[in-house]
């Protein structure tokens, strides 16, 4: 989760350096996994004030110590605006892969409890397994691309 932790946090700060890219961006809340809430205070301030000003968020937030930590954070992990497109197409692509990796971890659990109750023989498993694999590349593979 490091991978993620630090790109969100660099994709984070390149809003704070400049917001406008939360006008573009193809981000969906769902793509945060570690800061999906200051994404969401983040797009909420834009689109109300125009701007990610420091003053205006710690005005507004109940839990101002929470929010002025947060900022901190965010911009020790400097993020270069010049570079957001291919943060955001890592985050995705990230994101894409878990996806991938959820589908076959939850199949192949399943295919393992038919195992274990010898619903099935240890080939058919590694059949099955393997057939997986390749379903799995199929279904994933226009949500995957190589940056």
């Amino acid at each position: 989760m490091d991978k993620y932790n630090d790109l969100e946090l660099s994709i984070l700060g390149c809003f704070l350096r400049k917001p406008e890219l939360l006008d573009t961006t193809k981000l969906e809340d769902k793509h945060f996994i570690k800061h999906k809430k200051i994404f969401i205070f983040f797009k909420a301030v834009y689109k109300k004030f125009g701007s990610l000003d420091i003053n205006i968020m710690y005005s507004i937030s109940k839990n101002k110590y929470r929010i002025i930590e947060y900022i901190i954070w965010i911009t020790q992990h400097y993020g270069f605006p010049s570079l957001y497109n291919t943060y955001e197409q890592q985050l995705i692509y990230l994101y894409d892969e878990n996806k991938k990796n959820k589908y076959i971890i939850d199949k192949v659990y399943e295919l393992a409890n038919e195992l274990f109750v010898r619903n099935i023989e240890v080939s058919e498993f590694r059949n099955k397994v393997d057939k997986i694999y390749a379903n799995a590349d199929e279904m994933f593979k226009e949500l995957l691309w190589t940056i």
